[in-house]
């Protein structure tokens, strides 16, 4: 068994993303990773077309014992696992999916089940409501110890996984998918974020060690979030991003797919709101439109108690005192905050989240 996982992990050291040409040699050989080895090491793997030819000549100038303990030490040197399609902690929602990647390097630990895993997704150029919403909600689902799986990327997902991390009895609260080596934090900014992540969750990558970000790895990596994920939470997106290709894929991987909804001036809101008046998207106004999905009941408050009236920030105690006399609309609370109406609707939308207050018809507000 030993042996077999040895040339198991050459192939993957080799042939790196090439998922779907590694299941055909597999099979050509009768699932023995080791008569793979061999047949390259002899050169006699025969190609289909000038990529696999390229490829093939690449395995056959690293198929040696010398070669694979060579990465087998770098491995544990960087504190980097391999997990196999095989292994039993290789997770079972993406093994469900078209090609899955045949082997993911992880730094932290993967466990044999994953709780609720939940994807994360928007744009990188968020807005000051849309990262609020998402923090807000990452941090929501990590109370009903939902793993809340990102790419890491700037804006949304960095928010997402902040939010997610902030639940202490959360004992797996997030996962990381890279579109790079593992051990390549991108962007460098979020080394913090990245060792949080890694310490408490994993951060995986279907790329070898030391693969640098290019654009052409992101939309292999999103198939991997969505692949991973119960369902795909949209926060904010433009009509055409990377956003929509991952819940493309979650669609194709038979995956539940939910959007924030936000004011249709906003460019970020298009993305979303094009999701939810397509029917492909379920709105999400609470926690509780995600989790009610997967049998979790949520109760809500519909009044902040004395005792945690105090932890609310200073405009949302505001908002409580005006809300607390009576029920009033949008455009009266704008009037008597003097707020703007970007910063009103991005308070009011996290105050609901929370389930501090509740929106009426009409966008009248209470507590």
């Amino acid at each position: 068994m030993m042996q077999r996982r040895r040339y198991l992990m050459w192939m993957n050291f080799t042939m790196e993303s090439h998922a779907r040409s590694f299941y055909r040699l597999l099979e050509s050989y009768s699932g023995d990773p080791m008569a793979v080895f061999e047949a390259a090491r002899d050169g006699k793997l025969c190609p289909h077309g000038s990529r696999e030819e390229e490829l093939f000549h690449l395995m056959k100038s690293k198929a040696s014992e010398w070669y694979i303990d060579r990465c087998l030490r770098f491995l544990e040197q960087n504190a980097i696992d391999m997990v196999l399609f095989e292994d039993e902690n290789y997770p079972a929602l993406l093994k469900e999916i078209h090609l899955p990647p045949a082997a993911l390097y992880v730094k932290g630990v993967l466990p044999v089940e994953i709780p609720l895993p939940i994807a994360m997704i928007g744009s990188r150029n968020c807005s000051n409501y849309g990262r609020e919403v998402a923090m807000r909600i990452a941090e929501e689902l990590g109370k009903y110890d939902v793993c809340v799986v990102s790419g890491m990327a700037s804006g949304i997902d960095c928010t997402s996984a902040t939010g997610a991390l902030k639940n202490d009895s959360n004992l797996f609260p997030t996962i990381a998918v890279l579109g790079c080596g593992v051990d390549v934090i991108y962007p460098a900014e979020n080394r913090g974020l990245y060792e949080q992540i890694a310490e408490r969750g994993a951060v995986v990558s279907e790329f070898a060690p030391g693969v640098k970000p290019k654009p052409t790895n992101f939309p292999q990596r999103n198939r991997i979030i969505s692949g991973l994920s119960r369902g795909v939470v949209v926060v904010e997106a433009a009509r055409k991003s990377g956003t929509r290709i991952t819940v493309n894929y979650a669609l194709e991987q038979n995956r539940d797919v939910f959007a924030v909804p936000g004011r249709i001036t906003d460019t970020l809101s298009q993305g979303p709101d094009d999701m939810i008046r397509e029917g492909i998207a379920k709105p999400v106004f609470d926690v509780a439109d995600i989790l009610e999905e997967y049998g979790i009941t949520v109760e809500k408050t519909s009044k902040p108690s004395k005792a945690n009236f105090g932890e609310l920030d200073l405009d949302q105690q505001l908002v409580v005192r005006l809300l607390q006399v009576s029920e009033r609309d949008f455009d009266e609370l704008c009037a008597m905050t003097s707020w703007s109406a970007s910063k009103l609707n991005s308070v009011l939308t996290a105050m609901e989240i929370s389930g501090i207050i509740k929106q009426l018809s009409g966008r009248v507000y209470t507590v």
